[in-house]
């Protein structure tokens, strides 16, 4: 896939359908990858994640609407897919810095964010480390919820993964022999096949599984498959990871005689370590098969 032609794809769907329901699922599929992968890249690249791009154009859309017709203020917000006035206003005013009612007056100053346009740049002086490895199907336990793209203010964690950690050294110290059973490295899946909702995306955070069920764990099966398991040394977190995976997507796949195996989760895995220091040594496998 060439990534610009791709990216710009989507910012055009999203533009078509401005006043439909978008399926983050559909704007990944455009590209090529999962949903988790699509909105680690997209936000690192545009700066903002998908979910507030969506809500910045379509209430871009809405000022000249409002300005340039007679349609009432519900049918305007109902038409950008907001389930009430109040929560149109309200989201309305948070950018605008004015209500809908008040944007009709002329001369009140507004914000219109144009759509985006995706360009080329130079890339591929920096070596991407990478080996391909066969893995028979396998399973991990952990938990499982929506995880969100962007960390807690002032930490490296996502929500997710900061219970994870909290429900694991409760385990670890209240129930002796658990860490036999449950140790780094940790493994954390992305899932394609999970359902996003609203700029989130389900995925599982866990440890490969050895024979030993913990309470209040999900075991998720991941399927036999070649990878391309790419090896990063380097904090993780929200400055770090996504550029990862925009280094993977954008050089290394059209270099390369693979492309993304879109029905198997992508993974990432983290050994045990200090992740916030420059020399944690972490993997992204990615799912890969044949062009």
């Amino acid at each position: 896939m060439d990534w610009i032609k791709g990216m710009n794809q989507v910012i055009e769907y999203i533009e078509i359908n401005l006043t439909s329901q978008i399926q983050y699922e559909s704007l990944a599929h455009i590209v090529g990858c999962s949903v988790y992968e699509f909105s680690r890249i997209f936000s690192f690249v545009a700066g903002i994640s998908i979910s507030e791009y969506i809500r910045r154009r379509r209430l871009s859309q809405a000022v000249f609407d409002i300005q340039h017709s007679n349609e009432k203020i519900i049918d305007i917000a109902l038409k950008y897919c907001y389930e009430s006035p109040t929560t149109f206003s309200r989201a309305f005013k948070d950018l605008h810095g004015a209500t809908p009612s008040f944007a009709r007056k002329t001369g009140v100053p507004l914000k219109v964010y144009p759509p985006i346009i995706f360009t080329l740049t130079l890339k591929g002086i920096n070596a991407i480390d990478f080996r391909i490895e066969k893995k028979e199907s396998f399973q991990i336990i952990g938990l499982s919820g929506y995880e969100y793209s962007e960390c807690e203010p002032d930490d490296n964690l996502t929500p997710l993964w900061r219970e994870f950690m909290n429900y694991y050294n409760a385990c670890l110290w209240n129930d002796g022999g658990v860490d036999n059973y449950y140790t780094a490295p940790f493994w954390q899946v992305g899932a394609y096949y999970f359902q996003s909702d609203g700029g989130k995306t389900k995925t599982i955070i866990g440890a490969e599984y050895k024979g030993k069920k913990i309470e209040g764990m999900t075991l998720e099966t991941i399927p036999a498959a070649t990878w391309a398991v790419f090896s990063f040394t380097s904090p993780t977190g929200i400055d770090y990871v996504p550029a990862a995976y925009t280094r993977i997507l954008t050089e290394w796949f059209p270099a390369s005689q693979y492309i993304r195996d879109e029905a198997i989760p992508s993974l990432e895995v983290f050994p045990e370590g200090d992740a916030s220091s420059s020399e944690y040594s972490w993997e992204i496998w990615m799912p890969v098969k044949n062009k």
